[in-house]
């Protein structure tokens, strides 16, 4: 349409001309006068009682030549000073919020009250089992079978994939669902990547080699099996990649020192600096986890940085789906929001007795916005804190970024790949016991974690990564009396911990691992000593099954005889750590796809430029239009435009309904247009 529609009140369409765009885009674009116009008024064809306002207007163009008649300031103005100073001009944002879709592994049932997770999108074979029965032992050799619904799928596993594992074991009575992430069923899903195979799916005959040992059950002869999902590895956001149409998010655990017990001392072992995503350590410091982390303590050794990267093409580019930045709403668990269906989180809210018997939990943004610091000076690089409903904080929301960061220590090894579990475990309390040779004195500091050991049925998941930092003051420890440790764990954060039915995890053995050092000093990764505490369980048999109340039942004392007595930590000896020599075995920050959904809306902004032009009685009451003397008519505004400092027209603005001026009203037009 190239007139303005009357069915309106009065209106002006506005845009910027093509010259004011070329300025922009030259970044010389001022706003300096305007000038009032009635190019398309015709006063005295139609006589002096026609209504002008009548008359159809062109729309504003951005071929818009200057405009041919104007209202001068003045009866004495001369034409070509027909411009006035403009003294009001505003810049307005404009956010537009659009809900996004949920993106990620996962789709919700209907009828769920929570979510139903599926796994099947974008695995490349499904239809796989483990049988329990057929394995031979704790090896990293196990047998991979035709799943019930084999046949719709026949890509063969190979070197390379990753394997995801819905465990089972030999407790189990229901009948597990494949292809699905069972809420009410709580059991390990674990991750492992394929090293090798022999035989085939096809031939019903395949067995695969993994990173590091499976779980064995002796002298099991039922039917129960494991579920498992092969999910290509790599090239997370190339076009070669399944995952390449912008349907999931990308997940990165970076490390910036080795965790405790990865080293040897002797470099027989793979380090930080070799793992997975160390090319994302840049950006460990840009959302403010690495130089301004002053206190050794539970410092932020590692991170998960989840992101929206894919191939860079119009369909798959962030703002496709998510704007110019997140939305927020922390008002309620609303956006964003992110879905971890497979976590088991020990500060959970569960209801009635406590029991632990739904998987998965989400977090959502809370509180208002902070500001990431550089030398304790604020940056401009906002973030909210990312919590579940009881308002625990995990990790941070960057809007602007499109970037969620996972610092949670406990929630970090969770998502590992290669942590051996998918449960997080409470921090340890500590109490202080004055002794004549105590463990500590003023110038020491302990450092703490533990690990619960599995020796039969599934394997041992990574010692705890949140330490317990015991740090003497003066008061603690006065006149340099020595003091041992006494350890506690908290109530009521051991939910998923059981003894018997198959659902979260067991364990049977409970060790202790410390290292002391000197005020101040960090601990180092070869410096940890494990000390074995099962047998000091209250209301324990050795070699049975702990029960998770007789842990929080007891206090266990970490004497100066027990720490040296104790045996140098290697994590190698319960989980199988790459060598130097091994680069393409799993590894610790191996991590490239988040296995979760996301939800959020977006915010899309834009820059309105507003102006607020005030005529008032006793100016522009003559005009250059010809037909407009002697017709008995008011001069009447049609347009307007906006010149910048060297005279062009930049903007231009039309009324639909053209607007009389006379000597007695003041006119205000308020003009504007979107940048």
């Amino acid at each position: 349409m190239s007139y303005i529609d009357k069915n309106s009140d009065i209106v002006v369409s506005a845009r910027l001309t093509d010259r004011g765009r070329q300025l922009l885009a030259n970044g010389a674009l001022t706003f300096n006068s305007f000038k009032l116009g009635d190019s398309e008024i015709d006063y005295s064809t139609l006589g002096a009682t026609y209504d002008v306002t009548l008359e159809n207007i062109l729309r504003a163009k951005a071929e818009q030549p200057e405009m041919k008649t104007f209202l001068l300031p003045l009866t004495t103005t001369p034409a070509s000073q027909a411009g006035v100073g403009l003294t009001t001009v505003t810049a307005l944002e404009l956010s537009t919020v659009s809900q996004s879709p949920e993106l990620g592994f996962f789709k919700t049932q209907t009828g769920s009250t929570v979510y139903t997770a599926y796994t099947t999108n974008y695995s490349v074979q499904s239809d796989t089992m483990i049988p329990l029965g057929s394995l031979t032992g704790s090896t990293e050799f196990v047998p991979v079978r035709q799943s019930s619904t084999y046949g719709s799928n026949v890509y063969e596993p190979t070197y390379g994939d990753f394997m995801l594992v819905k465990m089972s074991n030999d407790e189990i009575s229901a009948t597990q669902t494949n292809t699905v992430i069972e809420e009410d069923l709580p059991v390990p899903y674990l991750w492992y990547k394929v090293q090798g195979t022999s035989g085939t799916l096809a031939g019903n005959d395949l067995n695969v080699e993994l990173d590091r040992d499976f779980a064995y059950f002796p002298g099991y002869a039922g039917g129960n099996e494991c579920w498992a999902a092969f999910y290509p590895s790599g090239r997370t956001f190339d076009s070669s990649s399944i995952y390449s149409g912008g349907t999931v998010w990308n997940q990165n655990n970076v490390w910036s020192y080795d965790m405790a017990g990865v080293s040897d001392g002797l470099g027989t072992y793979e380090t930080f600096p070799s793992y997975g995503s160390e090319n994302f350590i840049g950006s460990k410091e840009y959302f403010g986890y690495t130089s301004e982390i002053t206190s050794n303590c539970n410092d932020y050794r590692s991170i998960a940085i989840i992101h929206y990267t894919n191939e860079q093409t119009c369909n798959n580019q962030s703002e496709k789906n998510y704007g110019q930045s997140l939305y927020i709403d922390t008002t309620v668990p609303a956006s964003p929001i992110v879905n971890l269906p497979t976590l088991m989180w020990h500060k959970r809210a569960f209801s009635g007795s406590g029991t632990a018997d739904m998987i998965g939990q989400s977090f959502s943004g809370i509180s208002t916005e902070k500001y990431v610091t550089i030398s304790g000076v604020t940056t401009e690089v906002r973030y909210f804190d990312l919590a579940d409903e009881q308002n625990n904080v995990i990790g941070r929301i960057f809007p602007d970024q499109q970037v969620v960061t996972i610092d949670d220590q406990e929630v970090v090894a969770a998502l590992s790949y290669k942590s051996n579990r998918n449960w997080t475990l409470p921090t340890l309390g500590y109490g202080l016991q004055t002794v004549t040779d105590g463990l500590m004195g003023q110038t020491q500091e302990l450092y703490v974690t533990y690990l619960l050991e599995s020796t039969s049925g599934y394997t041992t998941g990574i010692h705890t990564q949140d330490y317990t930092c015991v740090l003497l003051t003066e008061e603690e420890c006065p006149d340099n009396a020595k003091k041992d440790v006494q350890i506690t764990f908290p109530t009521s954060e051991l939910s998923y911990m059981s003894i018997s039915g198959g659902t979260g995890f067991e364990a049977d053995k409970f060790k202790i691992i410390a290292q002391r050092v000197s005020t101040g000093e960090k601990p180092t990764s070869d410096g940890w000593k494990i000390m074995d505490f099962t047998n000091e369980i209250t209301n324990h048999t050795t070699g049975s099954t702990i029960n998770p109340l007789n842990l929080e039942n007891t206090t266990f004392t970490i004497t100066k005889n027990k720490y040296l007595n104790g045996t140098n930590y290697l994590l190698h000896d319960y989980i199988n750590i790459p060598t130097t020599l091994e680069p393409n075995l799993l590894q610790f920050g191996d991590e490239n796809f988040f296995f979760g959904n996301f939800e959020s809306a977006g915010v899309s902004k834009k820059w309105r430029t507003k102006f607020q032009i005030v005529v008032p009685p006793t100016q522009f009451n003559t005009t250059t239009n010809p037909t407009w003397v002697n017709s008995g008519q008011n001069p009447h505004i049609s347009e307007v435009g906006i010149y910048s400092t060297g005279g062009d027209l930049v903007a231009i603005g039309k009324m639909n309904l053209p607007i009389e001026k006379n000597n007695t009203t003041t006119v205000i037009i308020e003009i504007a247009f979107d940048l």
